[in-house]
């Protein structure tokens, strides 16, 4: 099995858990989409699975999506990026205390090859970048290994909806808190996964698989090949499970008050431990809302 590198980690470090039996993998469950109803809900309410970043040209919305995002009266997504005062926050978070320059915390042929990366594409290397905590120079990284200049971000767009459309945003959790769980794994490890996300080309092959399962809709199979991460063995509670079932009441509360559309990293959405099961344990009913074929 192919090491999944930090890369691959950064982008779905939301989306991990365990693959058990009582969640069936089934070609029922393709979809980015589900709808919450049942319960006692007095309206249905929505969940859908974003991936953080992917090529503007496989960007994919469409009507069952922005009619459910219009029919609610609330979005939420794991961070409020509406809230500037959260921006401002977590971009200071996303610095070494004291400012602290990791350079020279990489191993020689680590650093040349992350410093040669980042001067080749932004003109200026580690010694600048440096500052920076390794989670914030993997996304520096990755925009530039995409196979693409044009990106697009799913939470971006539902936050410029939210604006245009009127509809208050949530956040279900911290970027603060967030930010921590990177601050629990071990740094060197973090710096290893970071040469490697520029040396090993499987990196950018593991992140297309990834988008390719996005773009079928393949709940299971995104699953599949982010719990193949090795990273994940070690840190996969803290990453997805315990995530997903501190939500689960924040999620009630605000699917009871008001009909809301929950975005959240779609690697959240499937297994024993993932959102949809957690609901339904909880007594909802979740249907998957499928996408029209294309002839």
């Amino acid at each position: 099995m192919m090491k999944k590198t930090f890369l691959f980690l950064q982008i779905v470090f939301l989306y991990l858990g365990s693959i058990c039996p009582a969640w069936a993998q089934s070609p029922e469950n393709n979809s980015l989409l589900w709808k919450i109803s049942g319960n006692g809900l007095e309206h249905d309410s929505y969940i859908f699975g974003t991936i953080h970043i992917i090529c503007q040209d496989q960007f994919k919305m469409d009507d069952r999506i922005l009619n459910a995002l219009r029919s609610s009266e609330k979005i939420a997504l794991e961070l409020d990026l509406s809230d500037q005062s959260e921006l401002m926050a977590m971009q200071k978070l996303s610095m070494n205390e004291d400012f602290a320059n990791i350079e020279n915390e990489f191993d020689p042929e680590t650093r040349e090859a992350v410093d040669a990366f980042l001067t080749e594409h932004y003109g200026v290397g580690l010694q600048q970048f440096g500052i920076f905590k390794p989670f914030a120079l993997s996304s520096l990284i990755l925009v530039k290994l995409l196979p693409c200049e044009d990106v697009g971000s799913y939470e971006l767009f539902f936050v410029e909806k939210s604006k245009e459309e009127g509809i208050p945003m949530i956040g279900l959790e911290t970027g603060e808190f967030q930010i921590s769980l990177f601050d629990q794994i071990p740094l060197q490890q973090q710096l290893d996964d970071l040469g490697k996300m520029v040396t090993d080309k499987e990196s950018m092959d593991e992140f297309l698989a990834l988008v390719s399962a996005y773009l079928e809709e393949d709940i299971d199979r995104l699953y599949e090949l982010i719990t193949e991460a090795d990273m994940f063995k070690e840190y996969g509670d803290i990453l997805l499970a315990s995530r997903n079932k501190n939500w689960i009441p924040t999620i009630e509360a605000l699917i009871r008050d008001q009909p809301s559309f929950i975005a959240v990293g779609s690697g959240h959405l499937a297994s024993e431990m993932g959102v949809i099961q957690l609901l339904k344990d909880a007594g909802y009913h979740l249907e998957p809302m499928y996408a029209e074929p294309i002839y």
